[in-house]
């Protein structure tokens, strides 16, 4: 199970943060359920059922679903292929770059033994 800062694995009760609209801006500290957990769980049996959507269930279906409408929004998990630079572009950048290495001035300095 993962505990947030402050949440010692000892406490063992329920993570969930309940509202916190009411208390005073000056608490910085969560306040934690701390109800008994699930076996397995880092939430007790009210607040698991809240968090997590059983397996094959609509909910489940209806949350991937939207999941995979993000994902092609913003070009899914990884970004598009690039494409490789082009062969006369890459021979540019060979002819220019004995102009910008110096060897002499380089963190390996051949030559030294």
């Amino acid at each position: 199970m993962r505990y947030g800062p402050g949440r010692a694995a000892a406490s063992a009760g329920c993570a969930f943060i309940l509202d916190t609209a009411g208390a005073a801006p000056a608490v910085s500290q969560p306040r934690f359920c701390n109800a008994p957990c699930r076996p397995g769980s880092a939430y007790c049996s009210a607040h698991d059922r809240l968090c997590h959507l059983a397996a094959g269930s609509d909910g489940e279906r209806r949350r991937l679903r939207e999941i995979e409408a993000l994902a092609r929004a913003v070009g899914g998990r990884q970004g598009r292929p690039a494409r490789e630079p082009p062969p006369a572009l890459l021979r540019r950048l060979e002819r220019l770059e004995p102009g910008f290495s110096c060897l002499d001035r380089s963190r390996i300095v051949r030559g030294e033994e």
